[in-house]
């Protein structure tokens, strides 16, 4: 049986490969070494396979057929779909045998994903794969979460079908270690009125919520006290659903940085009993 090993949750913004090393302020520099340590967290881990859970940003999925949740399956995928992102075009193997498997097992478990066989996928992935694995040594299985436009997938159906995705993966009869990427957030609102803005208190709230790993503390939140954070903080979704699937474990927080020109709240964490 497969078991299933660490969790990664990043903020996946793509100034974070566009802004060149030599000008990071002091805030990026500190965020840029957390990737280095969820790098070195996840490969410790030695995972025969990954899972990364983003949202889509309006570039495979649009208004007219936008799903809650979709997995990728195929041999392998390509990115990133925007262009002046400061990252090659690249391709990254997949593990088609396991999106199967989570997509059956959904089926029969109440969760009805949708399924793309052809994606090429935005920075929201291809920004966390290439810090955490630029060789692309690790193959990889995209599930899409939507973030991107409302109406979004409720909280409490976020967590549980992280615990479906756990269940899921410890039941899949191969003997691989699987680990799992959480990506977005925090708060932020690129295009919006709001924009520049940064909720610091919120985003600390959270991750002190998820360092609890108390199911309700989590799905306490409402869309509508998320939304007044800002018009993209809907993508912590995404943290939640891996909540879900490291069920009741509590979040190891390795960087928070609010930074104002990226007007982003950034964050990072690590779950699992591979926990350094």
């Amino acid at each position: 049986m497969a078991t299933l090993t660490i969790g990664l949750a990043t903020s996946h913004l793509a100034a974070i490969t566009r802004t060149p090393e030599d000008e990071d302020t002091s805030q990026i520099a500190n965020f840029r070494a957390g990737f280095r340590t969820l790098s070195a967290a996840l490969h410790a881990a030695e995972p025969d396979v990954a899972i990364i859970l983003s949202p889509d940003h309006v570039n495979r999925f649009f208004l007219d057929n936008m799903p809650a949740f979709c997995i990728g399956l195929f041999d392998s995928f390509r990115g990133p779909a925007e262009r002046n992102t400061g990252m090659p075009d690249r391709e990254v193997p997949s593990d088609p045998a396991l999106a199967g498997h989570l997509l059956n097992h959904g089926l029969e478990h109440g969760v009805d994903f949708a399924r793309a066989e052809e994606w090429v996928v935005d920075h929201g992935f291809m920004v966390p794969l290439y810090m955490l694995d630029r060789e692309a040594r690790i193959p990889v299985v995209p599930i899409h979460v939507n973030c991107a436009a409302p109406p979004y997938p409720g909280i409490a159906r976020c967590y549980d079908v992280g615990t479906m995705l756990r269940d899921a993966i410890t039941a899949w009869p191969v003997d691989k270690r699987v680990a799992v990427i959480a990506a977005g957030g925090l708060s932020h609102s690129p295009g919006d009125a709001r924009m520049g803005q940064i909720d610091a208190a919120f985003d600390r709230d959270f991750l002190t919520r998820l360092e609890s790993g108390h199911r309700d503390r989590l799905t306490s939140l409402t869309n509508e006290a998320i939304d007044a954070t800002g018009s993209s903080t809907a993508e912590i979704r995404t943290w939640i659903v891996l909540a879900g699937i490291f069920a009741e474990q509590g979040f190891r927080r390795v960087t928070y940085e609010s930074i104002d020109a990226w007007v982003t709240g950034c964050g990072q964490c690590i779950v699992g009993n591979r926990t350094p």
